[in-house]
């Protein structure tokens, strides 16, 4: 990151055009591991991109893959020696989706570290099984346009060293903020209508590689621990039991990862 943008992940604050211009020197970088995909263009003309990780073979394979996960997803017509088939063969494809709001600005620098480290480890098991068993689709940046007003105003606002405190001018965000995009929707509530072409990009993506997993990163704030499900009730009706049983299942891994680390965090108080 210091060589193509000239700074660190938790330096600075990146701006949406450098997360792109890293992405695509990436993407150049390891060809035969990556996967760079232009899958809309915001209303201020920024990319967004959907960066594809996985080995090698994966990679030269991704079309006959993107297939089979097709016909996997639809089951019709499969017998069950075909599905136990796909189910050996495929890889599990994961989406990591960053940044939906704005502001919440962290989300977009992990995108940018994870990228780096799943292409750069050498010797790691944890980085050589996810790339032998899966393929994991990053999204560095949902909101480009909210961030870019976000980075205007924090480099405006700061003063010569950065100040932590809460009622800095840097950390005092005007209206409209950097949570929307260039029309102030919250994209985080335009899923099902998909009325931004931020939203009906990534609901194509996301068909085209029907990801197993999603986890889509967002920010707490600085008086705040982090949140991850199980969530409050009342859950989404449409959430099959299986659903909700797997969010259990996610919560407790999260929770014996955070728990390792020393992180602190809360689930089931809030967010439903």
């Amino acid at each position: 990151l210091e060589e193509g943008v000239g700074h660190g992940f938790r330096e600075e604050i990146t701006h949406p055009d450098e997360i792109a211009t890293y992405f695509r020197a990436l993407a150049e970088a390891v060809p035969d591991r990556t996967h760079l995909i232009q899958y809309a263009e915001s209303w201020e003309g920024r990319p967004l991109y959907m960066m594809v990780i996985g080995s090698s073979e994966h990679i030269a394979a991704l079309e006959k893959i993107k297939v089979d996960l097709e016909r996997f997803s639809a089951v019709k017509g499969l017998s069950d020696e075909e599905i136990d088939r796909l189910i050996a063969e495929l890889p599990v494809v994961t989406a990591l989706m960053h940044g939906i709001h704005g502001n919440e600005i962290s989300s977009n620098g992990d995108a940018m570290a994870e990228a780096y480290h799943l292409l750069a480890a050498v010797g790691d098991p944890d980085v050589d099984m996810i790339l032998r068993e899966s393929l994991v689709l990053i999204d560095p940046a949902e909101n480009p346009d909210g961030r870019a007003r976000f980075v205007q105003h924090t480099t405006m606002s700061r003063a010569r060293w950065p100040n932590q405190e809460t009622y800095s001018a840097e950390h005092d965000e005007p209206w409209p903020g950097g949570r929307g995009n260039h029309y102030l929707f919250d994209l985080n509530r335009d899923l099902f209508i998909q009325s931004q072409p931020e939203t009906a990009g990534k609901v194509d993506i996301l068909l085209e590689f029907r990801p197993n997993i999603g986890a889509d990163l967002h920010e707490m704030g600085g008086n705040s621990t982090y949140f991850f499900p199980p969530t409050a009730p009342p859950e989404n009706p449409w959430y099959g039991e299986r659903q909700i049983e797997l969010m259990e299942v996610f919560g407790r891994a999260n929770a014996a990862a955070f728990d390792e680390r020393g992180f602190a965090y809360f689930n089931r108080e809030v967010f439903d």
